[in-house]
């Protein structure tokens, strides 16, 4: 090879490239960002709407059916997915997969603006942005005081801490939830109202008139311009309580005549707390392009900064840190590829047994992996669980190509002692390029369906596949080049044979044993073949017993448990439930912290207000702290928290999901019904969630709806309404002020704006009495008691209205307990399959098994591609049809160690299980390659017999065939072993990889070579000649 000689005649110039590949390396190493998951761009687009007040069923017909039915005509939309609960509606945009994520922003916003004058003038201002895993929070940080109240240290947190991290580079918003946030109270007298002839109109409009700062223009003064505005805006309470509403010749009425002013807060609808105690939540948001490390390290950084001037009695803590989660999980990888590269050089040393060849392969492998880095940051990739896995894997592949160059030099030094060592260097690598070459090829065509097949799990694992195609390229190049250049020099001029070592002659007895067997199994080729198909029938039985699963869970120690009580309750009795919990677990050494949420519920990066709902974060100690593991210690916690009075309500323990995942859903499995009408649909809901508590193999089942939240209705008779000069949007409106208040306008403290909110005060509407009694004005300026102009009367409405695609839909959930994802789905399935669905309605199945459904379909399309390409690459190589078909063919007995190894290590099938099983494919392809094509050598050139030329090939590949199995079997070990933490994830992977590796090694020792004879049976000279002259 031209290359080769170039390489080894001109060591300097090669010497120099390489080392300049190699600091484009550690730079792209250094601008390399580092997150937990690969950047998966969801063409995804979310809509948010505050609406205050309103009712779901109200926020549905506002802004739910105007909005969807023109999201619908946007291009390139996959579905849509709408939430509709008190106070706000929410909506995913879901595109296609491909789909440009600016424009499908720029379409929906575009939609969003042609519907905009038939919402609600009452709304907030709708935020609309682009979504990805990227937007939740990096950091969640609390902040606690024992000397100020709750209302202080919210306007604190909300005032100063927030601006403070707000200036961190990298970071691009936060939320704070939890505390009180400051607000003026103007509490209504109804009788003096009355007394004085106002209306809560007039009110309204003279707080608006009062509260005013306006540009009045420009006055010019000699060869100055002065601006003239109007500065009018409240500056104290006393300026609210003074506004006068009414003059009467000299007496006046003052606000304060008719209401009380007071410095107040909004009404506590969600309640946080830190190791039981109250804390206000702060989570940050970076920007989509940021490090998630950096950004964290920045905050924290600022931090520590801030710590020495914080005001006395005020405590920062942290509750999540996605970075310090990143670097941990990303701790474990990195150390098994340390020790799998480690331990790849010592196998690569016990095999060839010079320490001039194993400095090869110890110089080749790290300048291989740096080098792969600058294409990495090239391509824009980051440091992640997937790409690292992906390191891991190449680095017992990436030797391979090295190690057959350095046996093929070994060989013909061996042959050749008195060659001149540049002339032998350069004769093996031609001798043994085309085989590398070939196999490279056909291995990277293994990847080609990663870059054609849509969806998740291309998605998820691009990067772990381009990285193994990166480096594998790179060893090819580096085996034709640098490993030629670096043996010549460190073998020198003189060659000389050297004595066998033990282990060398030890290995020379295995080869010769091996030569007997093969010689018996190709003379009784018949029951070996009926043995490897016994084998494979079983290994095909295993793949039937594996349970399945889309991603591993990891022992991370972060536990989520969810109180779910009846509708209605209050957010009192939710925050009892809670204090019993931390109560009864707080004194777990085990437990790092716990950080509770009464009346709240996060979702991604907004936490809803749900009065009836709570949960808390429980975060165990880190593996190394600890002696348990997060699912045993789950399986410890169910019992406790169960025990808890929740009278109606539901209590449930499981471990937090992998945050980022689109469509993961909220728990293992669950069952979506559709339809039109919503009592149908919770009639079915419940009806389902009974099946599913009823059976084996299910925990923490609930009904994600309640149609049983009471809420007073108020009918208005028009008649009488009209006849009292009142209409209906007069009593609506009134009622709105009266209960939940009317934000009429702002109080400016310095760079601050608090709402006047006008109301009467919460203790005058108790009951369903005092609300029939609230007065409303009449055009007359009278006042008339609601009960006489209207009935009020107690019903229910749901607290949530879910849709998707427009329809109607509710949602029931469970966890799978004792078996796997799949195991639990596959027993409801065949529950559900005795039901009859109401003409009109849809069952189907979301969350990890709606991923497990997707992820079986681009794994299927994913593997007949990667046999058809890697089919037409040996087909193209071979110049022939029969070898590559019995390659390919070979792949069902490698496959059934995979599944053996599965089961007897109690590990499912998941998405991750497909990259071993590609490795395995690798492996046997590249097997394959160099056996047959030694075995057709030996035949067209020393015009051997089929049998002897195949018996005489395999003997000459065990060593390196046995090395290279080796190097990668024993780089998969410590993944395989998942002894640090973020090893979970990569770990089923591993696992099917030396499974089926283990087998590739019989199957490419014993079942290729006797497959060889048997398609050439027929003549002394290989039947495929025929087929290669054609």
């Amino acid at each position: 090879m031209k290359i080769t000689v170039y390489s080894v005649r001109r060591r300097l110039a090669t010497s120099a490239i390489v080392l300049a590949l190699a600091v484009l390396g550690l730079y792209g190493l250094w601008r390399l960002p580092v997150n937990f998951l690969p950047d998966m761009t969801y063409p995804m687009v979310k809509l948010n709407i505050y609406w205050s007040g309103a009712t779901p069923e109200e926020i549905e017909r506002g802004l739910a059916d105007p909005i969807e039915r023109q999201m619908m005509t946007v291009d390139g939309l996959d579905y849509l997915e709408s939430s509709s609960i008190e106070g706000m509606y929410s909506l995913i945009a879901n595109f296609r997969y491909g789909v440009n994520i600016n424009v499908a922003y720029q379409d929906a916003t575009a939609a969003l603006a042609r519907v905009a004058r038939k919402l609600p003038k009452d709304i907030d201002p709708p935020v609309i942005f682009k979504a990805d895993p990227s937007q939740i929070p990096i950091l969640q940080l609390t902040v606690r005081s024992d000397r100020l109240d709750l209302v202080k240290l919210r306007t604190w947190t909300d005032e100063w801490l927030q601006d403070q991290i707000l200036s961190v580079p990298g970071v691009a918003g936060t939320e704070i939830v939890g505390g009180l946030q400051r607000e003026i109270r103007v509490h209504l007298k109804p009788d003096a109202l009355e007394k004085y002839g106002l209306t809560i109109s007039g009110v309204l409009k003279r707080l608006r008139e009062e509260n005013v700062q306006q540009f009045g223009g420009r006055v010019t003064v000699g060869p100055q311009e002065i601006i003239a505005r109007t500065m009018g805006e409240y500056a104290s309470l006393d300026d609210i309580r003074n506004i006068v509403l009414l003059r009467d010749g000299a007496a006046k009425v003052f606000l304060r005549d008719v209401a009380e002013v007071v410095d107040s807060h909004r009404e506590a609808r969600v309640i946080t707390r830190l190791d039981r105690q109250p804390a206000v939540k702060l989570s940050v948001l970076k920007q989509a392009d940021a490090n998630t490390v950096e950004v964290s390290r920045a905050v924290e950084k600022r931090l520590a900064e801030l710590k020495s001037g914080l005001p006395q009695g005020i405590a920062l803590g942290m509750v999540e840190n996605q970075g310090t989660y990143v670097v941990d999980a990303l701790k474990g990888v990195k150390t098994a590829a340390a020790e799998a590269a480690i331990l790849v050089v010592l196998i690569v040393w016990l095999f060839l047994g010079s320490w001039r060849q194993v400095v090869v392969i110890a110089v080749a492998l790290p300048l291989i992996l740096i080098m792969n880095f600058g294409l990495m940051q090239m391509a824009g990739f980051s440091l992640n669980i997937f790409s690292l896995g992906g390191l891991v894997i190449a680095i017992g592949v990436l030797v391979d190509n090295s190690i057959l160059v350095i046996e093929a030099i070994s060989r013909q030094r061996d042959e050749h002692p008195e060659q001149p060592i540049n002339e032998l260097v350069t004769t093996a690598t031609a001798d043994i390029g085309p085989a590398v070459v070939a196999s490279t090829l056909a291995f990277l065509a293994l990847f080609v369906p990663f870059l054609l097949v849509p969806g998740l799990v291309s998605l998820l694992f691009r990067e772990l596949i381009l990285v193994i195609a990166g480096i594998v390229l790179i060893s090819l190049a580096t085996a034709v080049t640098l490993t030629p250049m670096l043996t010549a020099a460190l073998l020198g001029s003189a060659v000389k044979i050297q004595a066998k070592g033990r282990f060398e002659a030890f290995f020379d007895r295995i080869t010769q044993a091996y030569g007997r067997w093969l010689a018996w199994m190709l003379d009784y080729r018949y029951p070996v073949l009926a043995v490897f198909i016994v084998t494979a029938v079983a290994g095909g039985f295993a793949t039937v017993k594996l349970g399945s699963e889309f991603l591993p869970q990891m022992d991370d120690g972060r536990i989520l448990v969810k109180v779910k009580l009846p509708t209605g309750a209050s957010l009192a009795e939710t925050d009892r439930v809670l204090r019993d919990i931390e109560q009864r677990i707080g004194g777990d050494k085990r437990i790092e912290s716990l950080f509770a949420m009464a009346g709240g519920k996060a979702v991604g990066t907004v936490t809803f207000e749900i009065a009836n709902e709570g949960e808390i974060n429980v975060q165990l100690l880190p593996g190394e702290a600890r002696t348990i593991s997060t699912q045993q210690y789950i399986a410890e916690l169910r019992p406790i928290v169960v025990k808890v009075p929740a009278p109606g309500g539901k209590v449930t323990v499981s471990q937090t999901k992998v945050k980022g995942m689109r469509k993961l859903g909220d728990a293992d499995i669950e069952v979506k019904i559709k339809g039109a009408d919503m009592a149908r649909l919770f009639d079915m809901a419940r009806h389902v969630s009974q099946t599913m508590n009823e059976l084996k193999h299910f925990t923490n089942v609930y009904v994600a709806m309640d149609l049983s939240k009471p809420e007073y209705q108020v009918k208005v008779d028009r008649a009488r309404a009209a006849e009292m000069g009142v209409s209906v949007a007069d009593v609506a409106d009134t009622l709105r002020t009266l209960v939940s208040g009317t934000v009429a306008t702002r109080l400016r403290e310095g760079n601050y704006d608090y709402d006047i909110r006008v109301m009467v005060p919460e203790s005058r509407v108790s009951n369903r009495s005092d609300l029939e009694n609230l007065r409303i004005t009449t055009v007359q300026g009278g006042s008339v008691r609601l009960i006489d102009l209207a009935q009020v009367r107690l019903a229910s409405g749901p607290v949530e209205i879910v849709r998707e695609n427009q329809v109607k839909m509710v949602i029931v959930r469970g966890d799978a307990s004792g078996v796997s994802v799949g195991e639990a789905l596959g027993e409801l399935q065949t529950a559900m399959a005795k039901e009859t669905v109401p003409p009109g309605y849809q069952l189907s199945y979301g969350g990890q098994a709606q991923m497990m459904s997707e992820m079986t379909r681009s794994v299927l399309l994913i593997l007949v591609f990667a046999v058809f390409f890697s089919f037409i690459v040996l087909a193209v190589q071979f110049n022939s049809v029969k070898l590559p078909a019995l390659i390919l063919g070979s792949v069902p007995f490698c496959l059934a160690g995979s599944a053996g190894l599965l089961l007897f290590t109690g590990k499912p099938l998941g998405a991750t299980v497909i990259i071993g099983v590609l490795v395995v494919l690798a492996a046997v392809v590249n097997a394959g390659v160099l056996l047959f094509t030694y075995a057709r050598v030996l035949e067209e050139e020393n015009q051997l017999p089929v049998r002897d030329a195949v018996l005489k090939a395999a003997k000459l590949r065990l060593r390196p065939r046995i090395m290279v199995t080796t190097a990668i079997l024993i780089g998969l070990v410590p993944l395989a072993l998942a002894l640090e933490a973020g090893g979970d994830m990569l770990q089923p992977m591993a696992i099917a990889a030396i499974g089926g590796l283990l087998m590739e090694n019989f199957v490419s020792l014993f079942l290729m070579p006797v497959l060889y004879l048997m398609a050439n049976r027929e003549t002394g000279n290989p039947a495929l000649k025929g087929e290669q002259h054609a």
